[in-house]
């Protein structure tokens, strides 16, 4: 279920967009970070189902996140979309090594994350 989902992005307006259209889709609870030291402090006290994660941040990038995430036991199985702009090959199949489990590209529509988080997470498939 994705009752509660971290949003990781340096930008409001980001977190705000993701956010509304997964609680009006899902009626997910939104947790937000501003960057990746903010968003594993947020992961141990909110225990999310998922983080959606933004790449270019400050203090901690989303590559370094992710990295971090997976480095902790409790998290190497927790659903992790990467939220970029970028989506050169190379860069696609690093974070595939790391371990991101999607990725959804940048602007960000409705439909567009619908589609994608069907994909994602094929419980919702059509709930929506």
């Amino acid at each position: 279920m994705l009752n509660r989902a971290l949003i990781v992005d340096d930008n409001i307006e980001s977190r705000m967009l993701l956010g509304k259209i997964l609680t009006k889709a899902f009626g997910t609870q939104i947790i937000e970070a501003e960057h990746g030291r903010d968003a594993l402090e947020k992961l141990a006290e909110e225990k999310p189902d998922a983080v959606f994660l933004d790449y270019e941040m400050p203090i901690m990038n989303g590559k370094e996140t992710l990295k971090a995430i997976r480095s902790m036991r409790e998290y190497r199985n927790l659903p992790v979309v990467m939220v970029t702009s970028h989506d050169e090959k190379a860069l696609v199949k690093e974070l595939l090594s790391y371990g991101v489990s999607a990725y959804l590209i940048k602007p960000v529509s409705t439909d567009y994350v619908l589609k994608r988080l069907s994909i994602i997470f094929p419980e919702y498939g059509g709930s929506h």
